[in-house]
């Protein structure tokens, strides 16, 4: 599809890649691999073509992308377009690239089975957000708690020397032990480097806890945290004689001196709050062993989840809106909106 004189609208050819890659990073001044981006876009495909470019004679100067996912619908699975990486290089931006590339990605995703693509729209986007048919489901709130507040302090009122009054994260983190649930004895908390049937297991009893779930069996831990090639996950798992119980995903990130836990996503029963202390006591040890001021995490607002993490001092911050474009005939959008009938979090959209 031509676009104009000098720009034409194709799906990605593996040739592309090395090129894609430097745009990355001058897009958002950020450098990937090529193994990076085979990971992320060349592995859950679509029959509509998962990316989008226009081109200018071979040279890709716009990106449009999405991630094949599979979600539950009450009782059948459909696949989802997970938006990702929408990149404009600065030569050709304010030509409609977003509209006519986006446009056409639908059409290909449409018609290749997708029911909807679901994203986190940039507020650059501007009007075409509701040009292009996004609909606004519900919010996604940063979450954080706080494990050395007089550090966190010093940062802010560039006060050094308040780090080292250790006494206010002591006084701290007994009253946050003092939260939590006794453990249960019977249940193991360890590192998992592969993800297992175990974890088959433990999606299939889920399941059916939210009317809408993406999966979250073996092959989405392993994709999405444990093969990871830039980001490095860690996962620790909770089991009770060989069943596993649960889960939680997160990764170290540091800045100079600094470090804080980005906690990806924690899945239990939604029920099993002993299962989530325990999971969150073995997080926060490790968070302590690296010394990290915080950890941080992303989720839905007036949940049961969102409660929890309050619960367990847990601060809530600003976030994102959530937002999905109809594919299919007959979504159930006002059902959609409602954030309680959801098992979602920032994982699925590669943020944290």
């Amino acid at each position: 599809m031509e676009v104009d004189s000098s720009t034409t609208i194709r799906p990605y050819h593996d040739a592309d890649v090395p090129d894609l890659v430097e745009l990355f990073a001058r897009v958002f001044d950020t450098r990937i691999t090529a193994e990076h981006w085979h990971w992320k876009l060349a592995v859950n495909r679509t029959p509509g073509g998962n990316v989008w470019l226009a081109v200018s004679g071979e040279r890709p100067v716009f990106q449009y992308a999405g991630i094949a996912q599979r979600y539950v619908f009450d009782d059948r699975e459909v696949v989802g377009m997970v938006s990702v990486d929408t990149m404009t290089h600065p030569e050709f931006r304010r030509r409609g690239l977003l509209t006519k590339v986006a446009t056409q990605a639908y059409a290909a995703w449409r018609e290749g089975g997708a029911a909807f693509v679901i994203g986190l729209p940039n507020q650059q986007w501007g009007s075409r957000t509701q040009a292009l048919g996004w609909v606004e489901l519900f919010p996604l709130h940063w979450s954080a708690l706080p494990l050395r507040p007089e550090a966190l302090l010093a940062h802010r009122l560039k006060a050094p020397w308040l780090r080292h009054a250790r006494w206010v994260s002591a006084l701290w983190l007994r009253i946050l032990r003092a939260r939590r649930q006794q453990p249960d004895q019977g249940v193991e908390v360890s590192e998992v480097l592969q993800a297992d049937a175990g974890f088959d297991e433990l999606w299939a009893r889920l399941r059916g806890e939210q009317a809408f779930a993406a999966a979250r069996d073996r092959a989405w831990v392993n994709w999405r945290f444990l093969d990871s090639p830039l980001r490095r996950y860690q996962v620790l798992a909770a089991r009770r004689a060989g069943s596993t119980l649960g889960y939680v995903a997160y990764r170290t990130v540091r800045t100079g001196t600094r470090a804080s836990i980005h906690l990806a996503e924690l899945i239990t029963s939604n029920a099993d709050t002993r299962t989530r202390d325990q999971l969150l006591a073995a997080l926060i040890e490790r968070a302590l062993a690296v010394d990290a001021d915080v950890i941080v995490t992303l989720v839905m607002p007036d949940t049961p989840d969102a409660g929890w993490l309050r619960s367990r001092g847990f601060l809530r911050r600003p976030g994102f809106s959530v937002q999905l474009v109809p594919l299919a005939a007959n979504l159930p959008l006002e059902r959609l909106k409602d954030q309680r009938a959801w098992l979602l979090n920032g994982a699925d959209f590669d943020v944290i």
